[in-house]
């Protein structure tokens, strides 16, 4: 392989000129422009070693739309950028000129800033600028042209550095690229994926691979690398939902002419860096990962450990979750699905509302709650008939379908005339109850007062039995919302009373919170009125500390500490 920095332009155009031309009148630095004979050879695959097994896999997948996920320092990023010059050099030779190939990888963020902070270092750590042409200044559009050969000839080499600011489309119409590089995909908005998609595989044009059959020049890729995303983000969806993977690539598919190749949506997860396998490790340090941690714990960030160090889905923290120090996930999220017991009923907890919610658990001892999924659609007012229509087909899905239901404990507001009900003179309860088939109890423990039921999610929170948790959560998409209000959503906010006290009270304004009302008043259901105290039998197995002191739910609270010493 030898550079070519100064051979004759097979494109139309200079590298100057057409960074000036993205650049425009706007541009905040005069264009710059590294020319003359390269000083060394583009990477090449002889000579490439991976981090691991799941970047390799990566590096030589031809996918419509291909995704790694990874944690900080797994190598994901330089793996993306050597796949690159690999598709250059599969690229289709020119059926004009029969002799060159041509490329060019459009690459995006949101902001200017963003690239040339961190996306265009770790490009030109691969391929430097000294390697070609590179046109734009700081701040600005960039393109680096870069013409090579190999053994089966010319490749002319372009990569295009654009920011989308607040409108992808409209900043990239136009853009004619052969594949698309999303880096940091999460932090993207799912838009700059669909009209990504439009974009690709429209260079070096239709002309160039006339004489290909289709399937051959229909050559175009978009490629995303990113750290574990947040569960409510698009990229989840795309990449680790399964089922709506298939239906997008299907709905993609549906408008392709006969002979094309199928769109396929492929997906590339890394171990955790301190799981047994982890990626590139051999070019980081040994206390790569363990400094990572210490210095997220010491800024606060401790929570950005799983995410960032340990590559788990997780959710964007709100504030401080009411059971930051109760709840675990590593401890209380099953690691694989929860499917329900034939033996055991099912529970049912219900939080009444225009947001209404439902859980759906089992309980297999004192103490000991297994949730499987949840109910609650945010972005829908539902009348309690609506409501109770979704609940039984829920119930009636494969995964429930034979179970007996015991019941369903939820809100005594529920118990209310409400216009909620189609009859004024029924109520929210009544209605669900009807529909479904079960009885529907009001909770009355603790007079709908909010620290009974967050000392009823504490108890089985606290409570290790044989050692399993007292709490166990399905992980799947069922119970989305449920995870999210333990791990990050549910969360403290202050409230001012009529004297000017300020107090510590959850924040109901997420519809995560009345997903939690809801397993409020579910695990309530395991306790007797105010003042019952458990059994002998209960406190035996409440207990698991040193010298027997019982956990549990405490129903002697003082006013002053109404939130088990979080307030």
């Amino acid at each position: 392989m030898t550079g070519a920095g100064n051979r004759a332009n097979p494109g139309s155009g200079s590298g100057v000129d057409r960074a000036a031309e993205l650049a425009g009148a706007a541009a905040h630095e005069a264009v710059q422009e590294l020319a003359g004979k390269a000083t060394g050879d583009m990477p090449g695959q002889g000579t490439l070693t991976f981090p691991g097994p799941v970047a390799q896999a990566f590096y030589l997948d031809d996918a419509s739309v291909v995704g790694i996920q990874g944690p900080v320092g797994s190598g994901k990023t330089t793996t993306l950028i050597h796949s690159r010059v690999r598709r250059a050099r599969m690229a289709p030779i020119s059926s004009i000129d029969r002799t060159w190939r041509r490329y060019r990888l459009g690459v995006t963020r949101q902001t200017y800033r963003e690239l040339w902070a961190t996306t265009i270092p770790s490009y030109i750590d691969v391929i430097p600028k000294e390697l070609g042409v590179w046109a734009g200044g700081r701040g600005d559009p960039a393109l680096h042209v870069i013409e090579f050969e190999d053994h089966l000839g010319p490749i002319r080499f372009e990569t295009e550095f654009r920011a989308f600011g607040d409108d992808p489309d409209a900043a990239m119409r136009g853009w004619q690229i052969t594949d698309l590089w999303m880096n940091e995909t999460d932090t993207l908005p799912a838009d700059v994926l669909t009209t990504g998609m439009g974009r690709v595989k429209r260079y070096p044009g239709a002309d160039h691979y006339r004489a290909y059959p289709v399937d051959v020049a229909d050559y175009g890729q978009v490629v995303c690398d990113f750290n574990a995303p947040d569960e409510d983000n698009w990229a989840y969806d795309v990449f680790h939902d399964q089922d709506k993977r298939a239906r997008m690539a299907a709905e993609l598919n549906r408008e392709l002419p006969p002979g094309a190749r199928p769109v396929e949506i492929s997906f590339h997860e890394q171990p955790g860096g301190r799981e047994p396998g982890a990626e590139n490790m051999a070019n980081l340090p040994a206390t790569y990962y363990q400094t990572q941690v210490a210095t997220m714990t010491l800024a606060g960030q401790s929570h950005k450990v799983a995410r960032l160090v340990d590559n788990k889905v997780g959710f964007t923290r709100l504030g401080d979750p009411v059971f930051r120090k109760e709840f675990n996930p590593r401890v209380h999220i099953a690691a694989a699905t929860l499917d329900p017991d034939p033996d055991l009923p099912l529970k049912i907890g219900l939080d009444q509302g225009f947001r209404a919610a439902a859980v759906i658990a089992q309980n297999p001892g004192p103490l000991r709650w297994r949730f499987m999924a949840e109910l609650m659609r945010p972005d829908e007012r539902l009348l309690a008939r609506q409501f109770a229509e979704l609940l039984c087909e829920l119930l009636e899905t494969p995964r429930f379908a034979g179970l007996r239901v015991e019941g369903a404990w939820g809100d005594l507001a529920g118990e209310a005339g409400s216009s909620l009900a189609e009859d004024d003179l029924d109520n929210w309860n009544r209605q669900i109850s009807r529909a479904c088939g079960f009885p529907v109890r009001p909770q009355k423990v603790g007079a709908n007062r909010i620290a009974p039921r967050l000392e009823a999610i504490r108890a089985p929170l606290d409570h290790i039995h044989q050692g399993e948790p007292g709490v166990l959560i399905c992980p799947s998409p069922a119970t989305r919302f449920l995870r999210a209000g333990f791990a990050a959503r549910y969360v403290w906010t202050d409230e001012i009373g009529a004297n000017g006290d300020k107090r510590k009270v959850p924040d109901k304004s997420q519809p995560e919170a009345n997903v939690m009302d809801a397993t409020g008043y579910l695990l309530l259901s395991e306790h007797k009125r105010p003042g019952v105290p458990p059994s002998p039998k209960e406190a035996r197995a409440r207990s698991d500390r040193p010298g027997g002191r019982p956990k549990g739910l405490q129903t002697g609270w003082a006013a002053a500490q109404p939130y088990g010493g979080t307030a």
